[in-house]
C-alpha cells in the first residue's frame, strides 16, 4: 500500500518539501501546509538528507499521556502538556549533542506526533480532530535532572532535544491510532521501550481541544503525544530508533556536546552587520 507521506529534504544544496513516492523524494513547490505543486523532479531517497518535515514549527508535549496497561486510571485527572522550546530541530538521521553540563541521564522518549493543519482556537474535539493535517514520529529527548526538579520544560528544550519525521503521514485516521499502533524505541540495536497508542488517556483530538482552550493551536504546530514508560538512558555514541507502526522510523546519533556552533545550526538572520 502507498503511504501518503510528506517531508523536506536537502535537494542539491536547498532545502524543499516533497512525498516519498515509492523510494523517490518527488520535489514540490511550497509548503505542504498551503497550495503545492509537484515539480516533476524526482530524486532516489538515498541521494537525499531528510530533515524535520516542517521547519520554525511550536512543539507540545503531553505529560503522562499513558494509562498503564496495568492500572487503571484515576478519574477526573485532566490533561497535562507544556510547551518544548528546543532550538535545532532535526530529521532522520540527525545528530544530538548531549552538553557536559548535564550531571544526570539524558532519556529518549519514542512518541506519536500529531501535526496541526489549521487554526485551532476553543474548538471541539469533532472540530480538533477535522484540523489534524498527520502524523509523525518524535523523539522527547529529555534531561532527567530537571524533571527529577520538576523543571520539565527546561530538560525538555535543551538545544537539539528534539528530532521528528522522516515523513508526515496524511492518510491515517485517529480511529485507526486508537485502536492500536505499536511504539518502540531502541537503543544501539537493542528494544528498550515498547507501548501501544491504544493506552493513550485521551484521544489526539480531545488533547488538541484542551490545550486549543488555553493557547491557540496554528498550522505547523507539532503535539507529541507522550511517551511508554519507562523512558531509555543514552549516552554520546549512542544511536536510537523511535518507531510507530504505520508511520515510520526516526533515527539518530548521540554526540558530546562543543563550544563550537554544529553544522546547520547557525542563525544567520539573528547577526548584526558589522558583527562577527
Amino acid at each position: 500500500m502507498q503511504m501518503d507521506l510528506v517531508g523536506r529534504a536537502l535537494v542539491d544544496g536547498s532545502w524543499c518539501h516533497g512525498t516519498n513516492s515509492s523510494g523517490r523524494f518527488s520535489v514540490l513547490t511550497g509548503s505542504p501546509l498551503g497550495p503545492t505543486e509537484p515539480t516533476g523532479r524526482t530524486v532516489p531517497l538515498e541521494e537525499v538528507a531528510l530533515g524535520p518535515p516542517l521547519e520554525g514549527v511550536r512543539v507540545i508535549n503531553v505529560m503522562g499521556g499513558f494509562v498503564m496497561p496495568d492500572r487503571p486510571q484515576a478519574a477526573g485527572l485532566p490533561p497535562m502538556w507544556l510547551p518544548k522550546a528546543a532550538n535545532f530541530a532535526s530529521g532522520d538521521g540527525g545528530q544530538i549533542p548531549i552538553p557536559a553540563v548535564l550531571t544526570g541521564p539524558v532519556q529518549i522518549e519514542a512518541e506519536l506526533a500529531v501535526v496541526v493543519g489549521r487554526t485551532l482556537r476553543h474548538a471541539s474535539a469533532d472540530e480538533a480532530r477535522a484540523a489534524i493535517f498527520g502524523w509523525s514520529v518524535f523523539n522527547d529527548v529529555t534531561a532527567a535532572e530537571y524533571g527529577a526538579m520538576g523543571f520539565w520544560a527546561v530538560g525538555k528544550s535543551i538545544d537539539g532535544f528534539t528530532s521528528w519525521g522522516p515523513w508526515i503521514r496524511r492518510d491515517l485516521t485517529e480511529e485507526r491510532v486508537m485502536a492500536g499502533l505499536a511504539i518502540v524505541s531502541r537503543v544501539n540495536g537493542v528494544e528498550v521501550q515498547s507501548g501501544n497508542s491504544r493506552h493513550f488517556k485521551f484521544t489526539p483530538s480531545e488533547m488538541l481541544s484542551h490545550i486549543s482552550h488555553r493557547i491557540t493551536l496554528f498550522p505547523g504546530d507539532v503535539v507529541a503525544l507522550g511517551t511508554p514508560y519507562p523512558a531509555p538512558e543514552v549516552k554520546a555514541g549512542d544511536t536510537s530508533e523511535c518507531e510507530v507502526e504505520e508511520v515510520g522510523i526516526l533515527h539518530n546519533t548521540f554526540v558530546a556536546d562543543s563550544a563550537e556552533m554544529p553544522p546547520g545550526w547557525a542563525r544567520p538572520d539573528m547577526e548584526l552587520a558589522g558583527h562577527d
